[in-house]
C-alpha cells in the first residue's frame, strides 16, 4: 500500500476507536504511528544506508517494534488511563498488515530469521519519492483528505452552520457510507473471487493487482462506511436533542 492509503487508514481506525472508547485521543497517535515506518525506514534504508540495506522496510515493518510500543504503551495506558503509545503501537500494526508483512517474514520476524533482506532499488531518489507518488488513486485520497480536515477545522469554529443544515450533511454521510460499503463488498468479492483478472481489474486503479490488498482494502472501506454511518448518527441525536428542548 501507497502513503495516502496508509493515512486514510490510520484516520478510519483512530475514528473508529476513539468513538468505541468515546476517546478522541486515540486519533492523532494512530495516524501518526500509520504513516512513520515508511517516513522512517525509506530514508535510513534506501538514502542513508542505502549501501547497507537497499531496503525500504526495515526496523519500523518489523514485529519487535510492534510489540516494545505496545507493551510499553498497554502498560501506560492501564496505569495513567493515556492511549497515546498504544494507538501510537496500533497505527504501526495497522501499516505493517496493509504492506502484508507476513510475505516477508525475513523482516517481520527480525532478528530471529537473520538480518534485512538487501534488494537493491536502483535510483533510491526515484524509489522514495515517485513511487508514492504516481499512483493517481494517491492524489484522490490527498485531497478527499485535506478536503476533510479543512471541514473537521471549520467545524469546530463554525459549528452552527453545520447544525443549520444538518440534513445535507446527515444525507452526504449516509451517501459517503453507503458508496464505502459498496466498495467493500466490491473490492472483498473482487479478492476472493475465483475469477482473478476480471473482477481484479476495477481496482488496478489503486495499484490494487493482489487478491490480498483487495481483501484487506474491502475491510478498511467497510471501517470507512462505519465511521461516516456513526458521524451520521452522531448528527441525529443532537438534532433529536435540540428538538426535545
Amino acid at each position: 500500500m501507497f502513503f495516502f492509503f496508509h493515512l486514510f487508514t490510520g484516520i478510519v481506525l483512530g475514528l473508529l476507536i476513539g468513538d468505541l472508547l468515546h476517546d478522541r485521543r486515540w486519533v492523532i497517535p494512530l495516524v501518526i504511528g500509520a504513516v512513520l515506518p515508511d517516513l522512517i525506514d525509506k530514508p535510513i534504508g534506501y538514502l542513508i544506508f542505502a549501501d547497507v540495506f537497499g531496503n525500504g522496510r526495515i526496523f519500523m515493518h518489523g514485529l519487535l517494534v510492534f510489540c516494545a510500543f505496545f507493551i510499553i504503551g498497554f502498560i501506560i495506558w492501564k496505569r495513567w488511563v493515556n492511549p497515546a503509545m498504544l494507538a501510537f503501537a496500533l497505527g504501526i500494526l495497522s501499516h505493517q498488515v496493509l504492506d502484508r508483512m507476513w510475505e516477508d517474514p525475513t523482516t517481520w520476524y527480525f532478528p530471529l530469521l537473520g538480518p534485512f533482506r538487501y534488494s537493491h532499488g536502483g535510483d533510491y531518489a526515484f524509489v522514495l519519492l515517485q513511487s508514492d507518488f504516481s499512483v493517481g488513486s494517491e492524489w484522490i485520497l490527498a485531497i478527499a483528505i485535506v478536503i476533510a480536515i479543512i471541514i473537521y477545522l471549520a467545524s469546530k469554529r463554525y459549528g452552527n452552520i453545520i447544525l443549520r443544515y444538518r440534513n445535507i450533511w446527515m444525507k452526504l454521510l449516509e451517501t459517503g457510507a453507503f458508496v464505502f460499503c459498496l466498495l467493500a463488498g466490491i473490492a472483498i468479492g473482487s479478492g476472493l473471487s475465483p475469477v482473478k483478472g476480471l473482477l481484479l481489474s476495477p481496482f488496478r486503479f489503486l495499484n490494487w493487482t493482489d487478491p490480498a490488498d483487495c481483501i484487506i482494502g474491502g475491510i478498511v472501506f467497510a471501517l470507512c462506511a462505519y465511521v461516516l454511518w456513526n458521524l451520521r448518527s452522531g448528527l441525529m441525536k443532537n438534532e433529536k436533542i435540540l428538538s426535545v428542548k
